[in-house]
């Protein structure tokens, strides 16, 4: 697991609120994609299948992916990190955002 995805892991076990709400907009984007949400109730399960989920995908060449990226606004600098790492965490900004408003 990259260093990214453990600090992120960390910080959703942290607080239980912040974890549901960060579940809620992944699993919000990944339905609106065509995917089927990802329901585990604990952060480092939700994560590893969560990026289970996505790298079946890209093996697979899903079409969905695009569709995915495009919702979650994946900009192409953070993809550079990885394609799964730039979904995860564009979807923690996404949600930092929204948890200081």
């Amino acid at each position: 697991m990259s260093e990214k995805l453990t600090i992120l892991q960390d910080k959703l076990e942290d607080r239980h609120h912040v974890f549901m709400v960060y579940k809620s907009q992944v699993n919000k984007d990944l339905e609106r994609s065509g995917f089927e949400a990802v329901e585990f109730n604990e952060p480092k399960e939700f994560l590893e299948a969560l990026v289970s989920l996505l790298n079946e995908a890209i093996e697979d060449s899903d079409s969905k992916l695009q569709q995915l990226y495009y919702l979650a606004d994946v900009q192409e600098k953070n993809l550079e990190k990885g394609i799964i790492l730039g979904f995860l965490m564009r979807e923690w900004s996404k949600i930092q955002f929204r948890l200081r408003q």
